[in-house]
């Protein structure tokens, strides 16, 4: 464990100049930290950086990661069999990974992160987290409800972006899977929260132009150990049709399992978008308070810009309506669905008190006022897509 434990960049250095595990390296933010009575415990937001065959000539990127203590193991094959049950009709060295560790965040929030199971919610999703490049939802076949907001079961299908393809030297895979997500109480009264994706077919789900059918197994669980902190476990294999691609599917299984780490700050996301949405129908009915020209923070008088200030202007809590200096304005990135169904992300101001007021919100409570918005679970299935270019993409340049 002393080799394991390195919570400062100076510990990251050392242990990667022994193991040789990343090429560059940062530490954002420590949750906790060693003690003499648990010298081995460690919880830190980090930055990494992975070389990637090839990344010198220019062919592909590196790959960075934030994560929190959180690890992604990719199975070694020693010899031609895997040790174990088999699953008939698949290859013994199909790629399969194993993820564990800590996130911040609580197990309602991540499970509102995790929970999509509309195509508007898996956009905003994708927003948040990045896991996936296209989208569509088949079938539903359990939506949400008051008394469990965070249980569904919905088949969709799904696209992942590899590198080379744009060059034509690969194709994308993609995948019809059913989905289900919920929160269970075991016999303790521990609530631990499930997402499981497992590949399936029909006859009526046919392989898509300029994509290769690939197949998948993940399963998820999370549990909260702490305040404001939950234990990730998520593990899956992948068949990614294909012998010669596989070495490109691996980094791309990794960076979809590090997601997991975004799921509690896409469900906070959410949860401000939905008191925003509530204030503002609040404000369409009583219409905006006028707030004292002082900032609702730090009680700074607000006063006429000065020359020189450009770049620091004060802003309006869209929360709580009172005038926020440029010092204490927080600033948050949001993901909205507009009326003709595309995804806008804007840069949306807040107080320090009204951000800290969203983030103690009953992540349930929210869930539940999207289902009585959407008229139950909301969900809609659609024609699975007959073509490459009626298939639902999920991309950054379609966010704006």
């Amino acid at each position: 464990m002393l080799g394991v434990v390195n919570p400062t960049l100076e510990s990251m250095r050392i242990k990667a100049s022994y193991v040789n595990d990343l090429s560059g390296a940062a530490v954002l933010s420590n949750v906790v930290m060693p003690s003499n009575e648990d010298p081995f415990r460690s919880v830190v937001v980090k930055w990494m950086e992975l070389d990637i065959p090839f990344q010198s000539t220019g062919l592909v990127q590196n790959r960075d990661y934030v994560r929190d203590n959180t690890k992604v193991y990719s199975e070694r094959n020693f010899g031609s069999s895997r040790v174990g049950p088999q699953i008939p009709g698949a290859s013994s060295d199909l790629p399969s990974l194993l993820c564990f560790g800590t996130a911040v965040g609580d197990l309602d929030d991540m499970m509102f992160g995790v929970i999509n199971p509309t195509l508007e919610a898996m956009r905003i999703k994708a927003s948040y987290v990045d896991d996936i490049s296209g989208a569509a939802v088949l079938s539903t076949i359990t939506e949400p409800s008051m008394e469990e907001p965070f249980k569904s079961l919905v088949v969709k299908w799904m696209e992942f972006d590899l590198p080379f393809q744009s060059m034509g030297l690969v194709r994308n895979r993609d995948y019809i899977y059913v989905e289900a997500t919920n929160i269970v109480h075991l016999s303790n009264g521990e609530k631990v929260g499930y997402h499981i994706l497992h590949s399936v077919n029909f006859p009526e789900t046919h392989d898509l132009p300029g994509r290769v059918r690939a197949n998948t197994s993940i399963c998820g669980i999370f549990r909260q150990v702490r305040p404001n902190a939950c234990e990730i476990y998520v593990t899956g294999l992948m068949d990614p049709g294909g012998d010669m691609i596989r070495k490109l599917v691996v980094p791309n299984m990794a960076t979809a399992f590090l997601s997991t780490l975004k799921y509690a700050h896409c469900g906070q996301m959410k949860k401000l978008a939905w008191m925003l949405e509530k204030r503002y129908t609040e404000a369409k009915e009583l219409g905006t308070p006028n707030r004292e020209l002082i900032c609702v923070t730090c009680a700074s008088p607000i006063t006429g810009r000065k020359l020189g200030d450009f770049g620091k202007s004060d802003s309006t809590c869209k929360l709580c309506f009172g005038h926020a200096c440029h010092n204490c304005k927080i600033s948050k990135k949001l993901s909205f669905v507009t009326p003709d169904l595309l995804l806008a992300r804007r840069k949306v101001t807040f107080c320090a008190v009204c951000v800290n007021e969203a983030m103690k919100a009953p992540a349930a409570e929210a869930a539940r006022a999207q289902i009585v918005a959407t008229g139950g679970g909301g969900s809609k299935s659609i024609p699975y897509p007959s073509n490459a270019s009626t298939a639902s993409s999920i991309s950054e340049s379609s966010m704006y």
